[in-house]
């Protein structure tokens, strides 16, 4: 009979019974609980599936392996080829008191069960909390309840949970015992293509034990098994302590490794199977006093100390790895224990059962013979065997956190190399480098910072702009040419959009898309989802930082997530139509998790006066303010000051061929609050853009450009104001043959005043300086020539007298032949000024005097590009009016109480609501002979249940009350008087219980 009780394909229940026959016939002294047999529902089991690696994790220590006792780990994804029949970790020590060693195990390859159990100490592990919280599904981990737990994710398909083995119910009677463990397990997996055959699981294993643990070993219990083990068992295993690999003349340098492979193919497999490696990426550190271990040039007891290095090292030595991390904080830079030992177990119950004798192999002996044998590393014959793959010995203070990290790693070698060994350590070699640059890989942009606002039959949602500001941290690693992760293609910043979610549970598959909002950059895409409502959409629709929902009943709570997503590039490796390798750049994007906010809507309180705002513009083209609105999101954020609005500089973008102006929303200081860079091409287009929220309001930019290039000109006269140069000469010429480049992105939208000058000393002017009448911007000199099409376009902000071939800075006549490099414009922002009905200018034609002013008038019918306007944003606050007394409209509902009511969410939970309550009152409620029952202070401010603050006007005018007495007994059916005490009013009313 084989060990392997699952691969018999048996049934569950026949399973059992094996089981139990098997555990009597070798006399156990017992046998621990079996997760499955408890009934617990957060005994959970899910999968890892962002990449090649298809992994079962739980959240009771063992992963590989599914609920129902079979195989969890297979790859390639979609092929259902296991390689993982089941693992885990243990913890072994040994007891300060009896001297006894103690051994907890995630997994037990004989019969598959575990020692921990779901939760932290004192938690039960039925608490709806102690789940599995997997990115970004159901993500981040409750911090309330663990503030050990990540919150932000790091791969893209982060898990974590934790658990204990506190519960003696789950180890073996008369065997083990709990040694007093926290362990917190984050799992990383990434899908790009570099770590498509990796993932990655952290331990940290706290000590709660309430002393400290000596001696202790770490040890990873595998069973890997490729394919079917029966009838014929042939894996072969073996290990690697330290060695180096020559490859593709690539050096690596390998360690703390375990493989395993088969020389035989798989009966029901296509493919030959590949090799799978286990390798511990962190242990515990190997610091010994005045020792240097790792030949740094720092003794050991200085290596995690930042003082040290910051009083006694240049920082050239603070980061020798360039990966952002302080190498006092980096594991990557600091000695550790390593692989210390590896025991190799033949399936035919030679596995060690009792804890003294999982302890003699934690730490390297052969525990039936007690000899020090701590290396099984040479490749075994074919069989069907397990491992345990050892760290230590450490000690462990109390209340102090170890930490562990294995990366499971997956290779095709058959007829590519000799052995499995040169495929699998070049794999290794991947995941040892990614977890040495601190994980550093392209990842979503961090989410947003989200608030719900609750209203009168709505929840108003804001969000900042982290998301955009901050920069994508692999950038650093693949900037550097040169280097082999070089990518010419990858962006620093590369934030496109948000997606707003509801749902009214938070839970997985309860989630409705409310809107999705992108940069207007060009950049349009849509991920391929299988629903089709949820999927990523980038349509250049322009940004928003608020979403307000009318769609809720005041009273129902709604839950609200705004995830961010990005659009980047890397490289990908190809053959031109010559043959020639080339590099071309392969779009991703990645979608943050979601972050979970709630919300309530409910009525304004009775005497709260809405706030106001207006706009005024300061300076620039007035015609700008229709592309500005403004937005009251957070009424009660509101004070008396004045904002400030600038559309602002303007560039040219020569790899966009567009223009990009620049938006800013500043706060009474005039200090930049949130801003926006707007590209607009020579073209119909159309910019939305909805600001942070500053002191509650927001401002709507819906920026508009006419068709452009167009035939007619953009100027609609020009005046002589003082001088003697002959108006009827003068003339708004069209852009003629030069329409389709001409930068019309330059064009302001007023008027101009042009002052003729002379810089001969002569009367005779030869030169101007052009004013923007309404800025008094003065317009400088700028040498572009739309004839040299739009490569010179960031030249096109600005004014130059121009020829059919010449541009200068004075008026040029050379006369005949030269004729076309003569003077024929003046260019300003997009316009042209015919000097001689657009004729060429010659020797002895009439020219300007100096000191002569003409005046510029712009065709008002076209609407001006987005620059160089100020408005001013005047707020007056909103508040609560205390002075003025005024008739209240209270009401209870719901009027009369019945036990099924819809905003009871249980039985054991009844409740009803006062509304319309002023901001600040006192309710008493009594029985209808007078017997005072309860006393409600209502204020109209709430405490967040995400933050722990105060959220102004989060209650309004609204007060619940869950139908409990002052001497805390349920209220029985009849009628109730209440009276409402306030500064501006009182009320007396009536309302009805029905049980």
């Amino acid at each position: 009979m084989k060990g392997h009780f699952s691969k018999l394909h048996y049934s569950p229940g026949l399973r059992s019974i094996i089981i139990s026959i098997f555990l009597s016939t070798i006399s156990l002294p017992g046998r621990p609980l079996v997760q499955s047999e408890i009934g617990l529902r957060n005994f959970e089991i899910k999968k890892h599936d962002i990449n090649n690696v298809e992994l079962c994790i739980s959240n009771f220590g063992k992963f590989g392996q599914t609920q129902s006792y079979s195989a969890g780990g297979w790859w390639p994804r979609g092929s259902e080829h296991n390689y993982i029949f089941g693992a885990g970790p243990c913890f072994g020590t040994i007891d300060r008191g009896s001297g006894d060693t103690l051994v907890s195990v995630g997994y037990n390859p004989i019969d598959g069960t575990s020692e921990f159990a779901p939760g932290i100490k004192d938690m039960d592990p039925n608490d709806p909390l102690a789940v599995i919280y997997i990115f970004p599904e159901l993500w981040p981990p409750p911090e309330a309840t663990y503030s050990m737990a990540p919150q932000q994710s790091l791969s893209h398909q982060d898990s974590w949970c934790a658990y204990n083995d506190l519960d003696i119910n789950y180890h073996s009677p008369g065997n083990t015992w709990p040694i007093g463990l926290e362990v917190y397990q984050t799992v990383y997996a990434w899908s790009l293509e570099y770590s498509q055959n990796m993932i990655f699981i952290k331990y940290e294993f706290k000590n709660v034990s309430g002393g400290p643990l000596k001696n202790c070993y770490i040890g990873i219990n595998a069973d890997n098994d490729i394919g079917e083990e029966y009838p014929e068992a042939n894996d072969r295993i073996a290990g690697i302590v330290k060695k180096l690999f020559i490859i593709d003349g690539d050096s690596l340098q390998i360690d703390n490794l375990v493989y395993q492979w088969q020389d035989e193919a798989e009966a029901s497999w296509t493919e030959f199977p590949g090799v799978i490696g286990f390798d511990y990426l962190q242990t515990p550190w190997d610091l010994v006093k005045d020792a240097d271990k790792d030949s740094d040039g720092i003794l050991d007891q200085y290596e995690k100390d930042s003082a040290y290095y910051c009083t006694n090292l240049p920082d050239s030595m603070w980061d020798v790895d360039f990966d952002a991390l302080p190498d006092w904080r980096d594991p990557s830079e600091i000695p550790q224990l390593g692989m210390t030992a590896f025991k190799r177990f033949y399936t035919g119950f030679n596995e060690p059962w009792r804890d003294a004798n999982r302890y003699l192999c934690l730490a390297g002996y052969n525990y039936k013979t007690g000899v020090y044998e701590p290396w099984d590393t040479a490749a075994s014959p074919p069989d069907d065997q397990r491992y345990l793959q050892c760290t230590g010995p450490f000690d462990l203070e109390e209340d102090s956190i170890v930490v562990i990290i294995i990366a499971i790693t997956f290779a095709d070698w058959y007829n590519i190399y000799l052995s499995p060994d040169s495929a699998i350590v070049q794999v290794d070699d991947k995941a040892q480098f990614l977890f040495d640059k601190n994980w550093l890989l392209p990842n979503p942009p961090p989410p947003p910072n989200l608030q719900c606002i609750p209203g009168d039959a709505q929840v108003t949602l804001i969000w900042d702009n982290v998301a955009e500001t901050t920069p994508d941290p692999y950038y650093e690693i693949v900037s550097h040419p040169g280097t082999s992760l070089y990518n010419p293609f990858y962006k620093k910043y590369d934030f496109e959009g948000y997606r707003v979610w509801k749902s009214r549970t938070g839970e997985i598959g309860d989630w409705c898309l409310l809107a999705q909002y992108d940069l207007t950059n060009g950049i349009t895409f849509e991920d391929s989802t299988e629903v089709e409502s949820l999927r990523i959409k980038a349509t250049d629709v322009g940004l928003r930082h608020i979403y307000i929902d009318q769609d809720v009943r005041n009273g129902f709570e709604y839950t609200y997530a705004v995830t961010a997503f990005d659009y980047n590039y890397l490289k990908q490796d190809t053959i031109d139509s010559l043959g020639n390798p080339i590099q071309i750049p392969e779009p991703v994007w990645y979608e943050t998790g979601k972050f979970l906010h709630t919300a309530v809507p409910r009525r304004e309180p009775a005497n709260f006066i809405a706030g106001s705002c207006s706009v005024t513009v300061l300076s620039g083209n007035p015609l700008l303010s229709e592309d500005l609105e403004y937005e009251i999101v957070y009424p009660l954020a509101m004070k008396d000051t004045t904002l400030f609005a600038e559309f602002a500089s303007i560039k040219y973008d020569s790899s966009s061929q567009k223009a990009v102006y620049t938006f800013y929303y500043r706060n009474e200081g005039k200090n930049i609050r949130d801003s926006i860079h707007i590209y607009s091409a020579n073209q119909n287009t159309l910019f939305d853009y909805v600001t942070i929220p500053l002191y509650g309001v927001a401002l709507d930019l819906s920026i508009r450009r006419d068709s452009l290039p167009t035939d007619e000109s953009i100027f609609e006269r020009i005046e002589v104001v003082s001088g003697a140069y002959p108006e009827s000469l003068l003339t708004p010429s069209l852009p003629g043959p030069w329409a389709s480049y001409f930068a019309f992105w330059s064009y302001r939208g007023n008027d101009y005043e042009v002052h003729w000058i002379s810089t001969t000393g002569r009367d005779t002017a030869n030169s101007v300086i052009v004013i923007d009448a309404m800025s008094r911007d003065t317009i400088f000199y700028s040498p572009y020539n739309p004839e040299s099409s739009h490569e010179y376009d960031s030249l096109a902000d600005g004014w130059c007298f121009l020829s059919l071939l010449g541009v200068s800075d004075t008026l040029v006549l050379y006369g005949a032949p030269a004729a076309v490099y003569n003077t024929k414009y003046l260019y300003i922002n997009g316009g042209l000024v015919g000097l001689k009905k657009g004729g060429f200018l010659q020797p002895g034609d009439i020219l300007p005097r100096s000191g002569e002013l003409w005046y510029v008038y712009a065709d008002t019918s076209f609407h001006p590009a987005p620059a160089n306007a100020c408005f001013e944003v005047n707020l007056t606050s909103a508040y609560f009016d205390t002075l003025t007394s005024r008739q209240l409209n209270v009401k209870v509902v719901p009027n009369p109480f019945l036990v099924y009511n819809e905003w009871s969410t249980s039985l054991d939970a009844p409740k009803i609501r006062f509304i319309n309550l002023p901001s600040e009152c006192t309710i008493r409620i009594f029985t209808l002979n007078g017997e005072l029952i309860k006393t409600l202070r209502h204020h109209h401010t709430a405490m967040s249940s995400e933050t722990g603050e105060s959220v102004k006007g989060g209650v309004g005018g609204d007060e619940w009350w869950n139908l409990i007495s002052e001497t805390n007994h349920e209220v029985a059916s009849g009628i109730y008087i209440f009276h409402i005490d306030s500064d501006i009013g009182e009320q007396v009313g009536k309302f009805v219980v029905i049980r």
